[in-house]
């Protein structure tokens, strides 16, 4: 780093990184408390200094959400390198101890003590050792068992190999273990049905795993009863998910295969005879693809090699497979140039004397230094061999080249590197067209194809990039075919607006497609019917006020079409956008309305002052309804007030009127129940006429009850004239039951009335039925 991580500097949390700026601000201050007090030290005193000279900086940094996100991913990544360089370094210790077969409990006590940790903690990495070691083991053995057997002498160099006796290796074995090729053949074991391994291999793929092994999350030398444990238990969880998706289906028949593969010995066997084979054909797949051209690339041979020590064969082996491979398939491989040798110079024999003595006087410290870089870089190359990812090789191997001089094992480094790089390039390149492949098998060509042109951008190799433009140009072309032919069936059979869709739709997706102006001329074919369609689709739409679908419709035809057709619903276009633009207008209105509630007088306002402005809007009908809806709020209101009132008074008439019943009084001296409130409290600014008091009254529902009627003259007097009357306000002129036909200029209803100018002086007085009057509801008990 060119200067000290201020999250470092500050003792402050990296993971995860401390973002408060409160505890940002309260650091700086303990530091520069902290730095004042030691700026005179003999020691640290420059040290010191130096970061009082830095505190601007690290307050800029610090208080700057942007800088200080880099400030927190720097320190991360510089903590995680320390980390990594001491867990190398021990584990090169560890290496070096573990030479003679075993470590000692002194030697775990020393390691602790050496690198500042635990003993538990270094009996966990040694740990991790071991299972590193057992894991390439099972690996070894894992791709041997593609044949059914194991020989012994396999066993034996497998044991060898690994400084462990070969009784520990059998341990790890299940399938049998001969001396020979003969005892072979008395053998019964038999790889999976093909249709069973399919069955687990697509399965495998929806649940993204590797194995069956891998699905159970389990190593692959598990024990049967595990194995059947870790499976019921697996399938049980995802019987108990509510939703059965693609993943959750794959996932029950994967578990309910494990139950039957894992039951017995020989069944797994033949599943591990089966996954075995298939890394075989993963290989030789691997280098069929590099095979470009009959020809395989030095650098791809290495890559191969490579990959076939990932899968289990020593480096003498792999290449042995690769070459017998290509000779049977009539590959050739490329030779690695050879780099140009100096010739040496034939110096003066005195001069040749002369460097003979100088090397017999440093020969010996010559080959000792020799000798220890050579130990050293094979302890590296252990390190490097027991890391599991790509980068983490490369990284250990960069490390050696950047800590050493030049010399033999740094080109050697350098050399391994670039072999990796080319294996996880083809690695990956090979990933790429296996799962274009695959989404091409399962018919996913649309979802192909975005992987292959995601792909291609990415691509830097120009072979690759070549690979994946022949495989997209494959693609299109299905997809071209398979458009053309669900076109082609729409066009029979399917509506007007799905031909359409699906013309414009190839067009768009194919703007060089083969049959091109074949959808072309199919669009015109159907103008006349695609016009049909329209307009009785307008038609729907418009009685549903769904203006934007008759807009879309419109716009939809005038862009595929220039007839007369489209010159019609131009003309109807500027409606649609007009009634549209009502329409938001109005929800506008009824929103600003809403929001005035409970003051409904000034949302009625809002509405009138709009139909004032806009008499002849396509809403006005709507407008008209809010705002008798709004009437009716208004009413009820009033009428509530009006009750209120109308209690205190009540509450004066010393107990003549009792309210029984909600909004119904009743007449405790005539026993008649009244409704508490008449038409002109409840209908506020309505005059009815007689037969609008009468429909008043007849639908009436007050206190529940439903046998209202309009009350007899008498009946009225003696609740209004009689002391303690009811209280009335105001003018009243209210209707009876007491009515008559005669005739005066013509036949007419009279209707005898109970009226008051001043609701204090009643008198009775007969009426016109169509005059204006109140009406006041009356029931007997």
């Amino acid at each position: 780093m060119e200067r000290e991580n201020y999250y470092i500097i500050l003792d402050l949390s990296v993971d995860p990184p401390e973002n408060d700026q409160e505890i940002i601000k309260k650091a700086i201050q303990n530091k520069k408390v902290e730095w004042s007090r030691l700026r005179n030290h003999p020691t640290k005193g420059l040290q010191v200094q130096k970061f009082i000279n830095m505190i601007p900086d690290i307050e800029n940094v610090m208080l700057d959400e942007s800088a200080r996100e880099q400030e927190a991913a720097a320190a991360a990544e510089f903590l995680e390198a320390g980390r990594e360089n001491k867990i190398s370094e021990i584990d090169g210790h560890i290496d070096i101890l573990m030479g003679k077969g075993y470590i000692g409990k002194e030697d775990i006590i020393r390691l602790a003590e050496i690198h500042g940790l635990s003993q538990n903690e270094i009996n966990d990495r040694i740990a991790a050792k071991q299972d590193g070691v057992y894991s390439r083991i099972d690996q070894l053995i894992g791709l041997r068992m593609g044949k059914g057997y194991i020989l012994e002498a396999e066993l034996a160099r497998i044991a060898k190999k690994h400084s462990m006796d070969a009784d520990e290796i059998r341990k790890r074995i299940r399938c049998p273990v001969i001396k020979d090729e003969k005892e072979a053949e008395n053998l019964a074991i038999r790889p999976l049905d093909k249709s069973i391994e399919k069955s687990i291999n697509d399965n495998l793929k929806i649940v993204v795993k590797k194995s069956l092994y891998d699905f159970l999350g389990v190593k692959e030398n598990a024990e049967l009863a595990q194995l059947q444990e870790k499976a019921g238990k697996k399938k049980k969880s995802l019987s108990n998910l509510g939703k059965k998706d693609a993943v959750v289906t794959a996932g029950l028949t994967l578990a309910g295969q494990c139950l039957t593969i894992f039951k017995t010995n020989e069944t797994r066997i033949a599943y591990d005879v089966s996954l075995a084979q298939a890394k075989l054909a993963s290989l030789d797949s691997d280098i069929n693809v590099a095979a470009i051209n009959k020809k395989i690339r030095y650098e791809y041979f290495d890559a191969l090699v490579s990959r076939a020590i990932e899968f289990g064969m020593d480096r003498e082996e792999a290449a042995a497979y690769i070459r017998a491979f290509c000779q049977k398939k009539k590959y050739r491989i490329e030779k690695k140039p050879e780099k140009n040798l100096r010739r040496p110079i034939v110096a003066a024999a005195a001069v040749v004397l002369i460097l003979v003595v100088i090397a017999g006087y440093f020969g010996f410290s010559r080959i000792h230094h020799q000798k220890v870089l050579k130990s050293e870089y094979q302890q590296v190359i252990k390190q490097v061999d027991a890391q599991p990812a790509a980068d983490q090789k490369i990284r250990l191997l960069k490390k050696y080249i950047t800590t050493h001089d030049a010399n033999e094992y740094s080109a050697d480094a350098q050399n391994r590197i670039s072999q990796i790089e080319t294996r996880v390039s083809t690695e990956k390149f090979n990933n790429i067209l296996q799962a274009a492949e695959e989404l091409i098998e399962t018919k996913d060509l649309d979802n192909a194809l975005v992987f292959l042109n995601r792909q291609i951008e990415k691509a830097g190799d120009a072979d690759q990039k070549k690979a994946i433009q022949q495989k997209i140009n494959q693609v299109s072309t299905q997809i071209e075919k398979r458009d053309y032919a669900e076109l082609t069936t729409v066009s029979l059979s399917g509506d007007p607006d799905q031909k359409i869709e699906i013309f414009q739709k190839y067009l768009k997706n194919h703007p060089n497609g083969k049959n091109r102006e074949q959808v072309q001329a199919l669009i015109d074919e159907i103008s006349n019917e695609y016009f049909i369609y329209v307009r009785k689709m307008l038609s729907v739409y418009a009685k549903q006020e769904k203006w934007e679908d008759c807009i879309r419709l419109c716009q939809s035809y005038i862009e595929i079409y220039d007839n007369s057709h489209s010159d019609q619903l131009k003309q109807l276009l500027p409606e649609y956008q007009d009634n549209l633009r009502d329409e938001k207008i109005f929800k506008n209105l009824v929103e600003k309305a809403d929001q005035l509630a409970p003051r409904y007088q000034a949302a009625v306002g809002i509405y009138q002052e709009y139909l004032a402005a806009y008499p002849e809007s396509s809403v006005a009908d709507k407008v008209k309804k809010e705002i008798n809806r709004l009437n009716k709020k208004i009413s009820v209101q009033n009428a509530e007030r009006a009750a209120n009132a109308l209690r205190l008074q009540l509450a004066a008439t010393g107990g003549r009127f009792v309210e029984k019943h909600s909004g119904v009084i009743s007449d405790t001296r005539t026993g008649l129940m009244w409704s508490m409130l008449d038409s002109d409290a409840t209908m506020t600014g309505t005059c009815l006429t007689y037969e609008q008091g009468q429909e008043y009254v007849a639908s009436l529902t007050a206190g529940g009850f439903t046998d209202w009627r309009l009350p007899t003259p008498d009946e009225l007097r003696g609740i209004l004239k009689t002391s303690p009357a009811y209280p009335v306000n105001g003018k009243k002129s209210y209707w009876t039951s007491d009515s008559y036909s005669g005739y005066s200029d013509g036949w007419e209803i009279q209707v005898t009335t109970v009226s008051s100018p001043d609701a204090t002086h009643w008198e009775t007085v007969r009426r016109n039925a169509v005059e204006c009057g109140t009406a006041w509801a009356v029931r007997k008990p």
